[in-house]
């Protein structure tokens, strides 16, 4: 309990299952409560949304290709940061579910009003190489 109660920032004192469920990013609590089905798999963590560009079935391979590839496909991915787009170090994922499924790898971009910028997310879905794009 205690260690539940740590993941989701809450009291240590009169702890109660159904309270700490309801703080879940899927809350699958109920009435009757199941710490393995109700809580397995599940975080605290929450993550930023953001637009992101590019194709996850061919993904760029190269800052280059995604900077002057035009309008390419836009998703919502999330991030793990707390500002508007992903930093370098970060993780880009596919849900906000707390299951974190990394974002597909190769190069993406997102658009900061006119400023277009690319980065690398590694197969753990991990940025790097986080540059604005040259007109």
């Amino acid at each position: 309990m205690s260690a539940i109660a740590t993941e989701f920032d809450q009291a240590t004192s009169n702890m109660s299952l159904y309270t700490f469920g309801s703080t879940l990013p899927t809350p699958t609590v109920t009435s009757n409560i199941e710490l393995a089905n109700d809580f397995y798999g599940q975080s605290a963590a929450t993550y930023t949304a953001f637009s992101i560009f590019g194709s996850t079935e061919e993904p760029a391979e190269s800052a280059e290709a995604i900077c002057g590839a035009g309008k390419p496909n836009q998703n919502t991915a999330y991030h793990s940061g707390s500002g508007t787009f992903p930093e370098n170090n970060e993780y880009v994922y596919s849900d906000n579910d707390g299951s974190d499924t990394p974002w597909t790898e190769g190069y993406f971009r997102y658009e900061s009003g006119e400023d277009k910028f690319s980065f690398l997310v590694d197969s753990a879905g991990e940025v790097s190489n986080v540059a604005q794009c040259e007109e």
